[in-house]
């Protein structure tokens, strides 16, 4: 099965210090190795949450590589995370400790392979604990259950919804329904629950919770004129943007304080001079240049600001800093007269030195980017200690996960990261989403590692440029002889169709279960089996025959061979 590309829209450009709302959609109703999903397509879904203006992934039949970086949105820096919608329509496997979203690749897994071939709920749950207003996971399936090994059982299992978090569950064509509800301004989780009984929400859940709040429609003297609220609100961003003038942008702002682009209009207020940048906005700038100057600056501004005590503080380190590198060494003391006593040693006399907070230096040294630092949040937040957020900015917050995770690790509890520490967290990251080389890897152990013309084509089908493409391809020209080529498939392709029957394109699906003609040879058999007429049996010779007396499906074989 060919994996459909991602489709990625973000409706406004707005700045990445202020609210963004998002929103990821999967429907994975095709599986190579399971039954398909029937119902559950969520395309109507990702265009509500564009309309409703989310940035939005989509995607449909994604094999996990592509599942894990859809999710991925979801870890982009986000000072100050907006309300999240993931709908998730597929099969899911569990254990009595996790459960896992599949992909559309997967093939029988066992219990360890279930990390590698679907992604952890648990995990996924994790990312949205930070939203504002909270965030609503939907998840979608049937009752069909897909091949594995011992140690899992089809389903979602039970699951632990955090607070902010609502976690529902149904049939997949309710929940892509339920996902189209949610975005309508003013829906709670209730209603949505309440016009389908079919959905249930996990325990814990806040069924009055609204992602979309109703928009209201007294407006005063500068209110546009009623409708639709959502096209009133674009309307006059229009005009505003076509102008672009500081009047302008506060007609926007005093017509829609809470609308779709009142950040954009805020910010390019800021920029026109009409108002200053916020105190948020202006921190995130001081923390970022680190001087003495740009916290001076933020407290002008805001002197009894949300962070003027942490700018306060700074500024005093910065002026201790100094005074002790201008501070000259103290004379040395002279001795006592002598007297008639035994000489003793006088003790050493130093100047008192402001005590480092301890790790900051070593953490310092490192020479960490704000870059750098949003990776490090993002990684905590991934592991399930919240930052807060994921600017770069290491405040309150972000000490505080760092202390939770050197405590439950086994490191010295000091809030400052040293390199031995970084490198622990990004292996402990890593072993959440397997790389793409183990993959690879994991992908040649279940296919042309075990050997066979059908097992390394699998393997070259998915990775035609693998670690052990090369491999494959020898091995397979000394099984048949000609290697891998497309043109083979073309031969048995042509002879399949001639054939036409149930067995013929069932040969043809389990060689090139991701060639050019699958979909097709899918949609044929199915229609023949639907139709009652499977067509010749491996038996029969009833199209006419070759005049060879040789079945059909035995010249198949030949050219698969």
């Amino acid at each position: 099965m060919r994996h459909l590309p991602l489709l990625l829209a973000a409706l406004i450009a707005a700045s990445p210090a202020l609210a963004e709302d998002r929103g990821v959609v999967i429907t994975n109703t095709r599986y190579e190795n399971a039954p398909q999903l029937a119902e559950g397509d969520g395309t109507e879904a990702a265009a509500a949450m564009r309309e409703a203006g989310f940035r939005t992934v989509s995607g449909k039949d994604l094999i996990i590589g592509d599942v894990r970086q859809a999710i991925s949105d979801l870890l982009r820096p986000d000072d100050r995370p907006g309300a999240r919608l993931v709908l998730l329509n597929g099969r899911f496997l569990h254990n009595a400790r996790d459960s896992w979203f599949m992909g559309a690749d997967a093939q029988k897994p066992d219990v360890v392979g279930a990390g590698s071939q679907g992604v952890a709920l648990s995990t996924l749950v994790d990312l949205l604990r930070d939203a504002d207003p909270g965030a609503i996971l939907l998840l979608g399936s049937d009752d069909q259950a897909m091949d594995h090994a011992a140690g899992l059982e089809n389903g979602i299992g039970t699951l632990t919804a955090p607070e902010g978090v609502v976690v529902i569950s149904g049939p997949a064509a309710a929940t892509a329904k339920a996902a189209e509800a949610l975005l309508k301004p003013g829906t709670s989780v209730g209603d949505v629950l309440k016009a389908d009984p079919s959905l249930s929400m996990v325990e814990g859940g806040d069924a009055a919770l609204v992602l979309v709040e109703a928009v209201a429609t007294d407006r005063g003297a500068n209110a546009v004129a009623e409708g639709n609220p959502t096209e009133s609100d674009r309307d006059l961003w229009a005009k505003s943007a076509a102008t672009d003038t500081a009047e302008a942008y506060q007609a926007y702002l005093s017509a829609y304080p809470n609308g779709l682009y009142s950040a954009a209009a805020s910010e390019r207020l800021g920029k026109l001079g009409g108002v200053p940048k916020s105190d948020r906005d202006l921190w995130a700038e001081a923390a970022a240049i680190n001087t003495a100057a740009a916290y001076e600056s933020y407290l002008a501004q805001y002197p009894t600001g949300e962070f003027s005590e942490a700018a306060r503080k700074r500024q005093l380190e910065f002026r201790l800093a100094e005074e002790q590198a201008r501070t000259p060494a103290p004379a040395p003391v002279p001795a006592p007269a002598p007297v008639q006593v035994p000489r003793r040693r006088e003790p050493e006399i130093q100047t008192p030195r402001q005590q480092a907070v301890p790790g900051q230096a070593i953490e310092n040294r490192l020479g960490l980017s704000r870059n750098d630092r949003a990776a490090v949040q993002r990684r905590l937040n991934a592991l399930g200690y919240s930052t807060g957020g994921t600017d770069g900015v290491f405040g309150t917050r972000s000490r505080s996960a760092i202390r939770g995770w050197q405590q439950q690790n086994g490191f010295p509890v000091t809030g400052y990261l040293t390199a031995n520490q970084l490198s622990v967290m990004r292996s402990q990251v890593e072993s959440i989403a397997p790389s793409a080389e183990q993959q690879d890897r994991d992908y040649w152990q279940r296919t042309g590692a075990k050997g066979g013309a059908a097992n390394l084509r699998a393997y070259l089908d998915r990775y035609p440029n693998g670690i052990y493409a090369q491999t494959a391809r020898n091995r397979l020209s000394q099984l048949t002889g000609s290697g891998y080529s497309s043109g083979r498939e073309a031969e048995v392709w042509a002879e399949v169709r001639r054939v036409d029957s149930v067995q013929a394109y069932n040969y043809y699906l389990q060689n090139f279960p991701r060639g050019e003609h699958a979909k097709q040879a899918r949609q044929r058999r199915d229609r023949l089996i639907r139709q009652g007429n499977p067509g010749v049996g491996l038996g029969g010779n009833g199209l006419g025959g070759n005049g060879l007396g040789i079945s059909p499906e035995a010249i198949i074989r030949e050219l698969i061979k």
